[in-house]
């Protein structure tokens, strides 16, 4: 039965998002998210694991994970009963990091049969995905479900550039999640039956990674392939040769031509202005150590003379200008602490790839939503965590 609530949460994250919302509005409803129906799911799949038992023992990082989500809710209720008011985001991202406690902790998190249920998940992104395509290109930008209503998110006639979201509320949010769906597709490459089925994933990922438009996106994948590609190289038996040079004249070449085109379009000393952006929102956490609140989406801070902006263009600083520094540093420690155990965990190229890939969205725009933060913990810990000792490594 927890498998079934496991694969329900898999089909509402990547075909039907549908949510509740404070706000209404088009603008605002994805930044005040109340609850799921994933996450719905994710409770019920909670709730098989506590009643059929089978806990492991000894988990240092999951005790360090309690005590973190611990200190998390008591300052987001302390700023939340006192000034904000707002605790859709701290629910959610509870539910999201007991989730990834529960995988931890578990001994069978994927069931009896874990291949076939990662089968399942790699198949539900890739035809989500193949659908995206097709939706692009039958002229919309993003599709959500949120109050009970259906929206169908076109860009204007007259953008400045073409980009897409699908599922997601921004182009760096669909980044960030095709990043992880081609590190998992990657990772678990054994899994797939035919070599044009895994050939043929990879290009739909990438496809819907180009159609984005999201550059740091477009590195990011880059890194994924690179850790993949390098996790196969023995280098026990390596031996230097002309081929390889050649190799490493196409990657630099093929590197140079999309370099071309990024400085086209972005300054990229300045990261697209990121830096006068995050001195701007330094300036407006020192003056609202607090947090905005609800104000989020509707005030904005400076970032120089004519030019204001409504977010931080990072997550880890929306924390902080939306619910407190104190919040805020403490969701940067556990994020932090998320990404640290990856690292130690995958000891592998893929694993630092999609890591510093990740990470590195996540610092340049608000690439990640609490309503998202539940498909980005499982990716990390299926390509990151979950080892041959927990039952089936592809």
């Amino acid at each position: 039965m927890k498998t079934f609530f496991l694969k329900l949460f898999m089909v509402f994250s990547l075909f039907f998002p549908a949510f509740w919302s404070t706000f209404s509005e088009d603008y605002k409803m994805e930044y005040y998210a109340v609850f799921t129906a994933a996450y719905g799911a994710l409770l019920l799949w909670m709730a098989a694991c506590a009643i059929k038992g089978g806990w492991k023992k000894k988990q240092v990082f999951a005790l360090c994970l309690v005590g973190g989500l611990l200190i998390y809710n008591i300052l987001s209720l302390w700023f939340n009963v006192r000034e904000l008011h707002w605790f859709g985001e701290q629910i959610d991202d509870t539910v999201a990091f007991l989730f990834l406690l529960v995988l931890c902790m578990q001994e069978e998190p994927l069931g009896e049969k874990p291949e076939n249920l990662i089968r399942f998940f790699l198949g539900c992104a890739v035809v989500s995905n193949l659908l995206s395509i097709v939706y692009f290109f039958a002229g919309y930008t993003s599709f959500l479900i949120c109050n009970n209503r259906f929206y169908f998110g076109q860009l204007p006639a007259d953008y400045y550039e073409f980009r897409h979201y699908w599922l997601y509320s921004h182009k760096s949010d669909y980044a960030l999640m095709l990043t992880l769906f081609l590190a998992a597709v990657v990772h678990f490459r054994g899994l797939f039956r035919r070599k044009w089925m895994f050939f043929g994933s990879v290009a739909v990922l990438l496809t819907a990674m180009f159609l984005s438009h999201s550059w740091t996106g477009f590195g990011a994948a880059a890194l994924v392939l690179l850790g993949g590609f390098l996790d196969q190289v023995d280098w026990k038996r390596f031996h230097f040769r002309k081929i390889h040079l050649l190799g490493i004249v196409g990657v630099a070449a093929v590197g140079g031509v999309a370099g071309k085109l990024l400085l086209k379009e972005r300054n990229i000393f300045s990261m697209g202005d990121r830096n006068q952006i995050w001195a701007g929102a330094l300036r407006e956490i020192r003056q609202c150590p607090g947090g905005w609140g609800f104000q989020f989406g509707e005030r904005l801070f400076e970032v120089r003379s004519g030019w204001s902006t409504n977010n931080c263009h990072n997550i880890f600083l929306n924390a902080m200008l939306r619910f407190s520094v104190p919040v805020g540093l403490c969701f940067l420690l556990l994020m932090l602490a998320v990404l640290i155990y990856a690292l130690y965990k995958s000891r592998s190229f893929l694993g630092t790839s999609l890591v510093l890939g990740v990470f590195v969205l996540m610092n340049m725009d608000y690439a990640l939503l609490n309503y998202e933060m539940g498909m980005f913990l499982f990716v990390i810990w299926l390509v990151c965590i979950y080892k041959k000792e927990d039952g089936y490594d592809g």
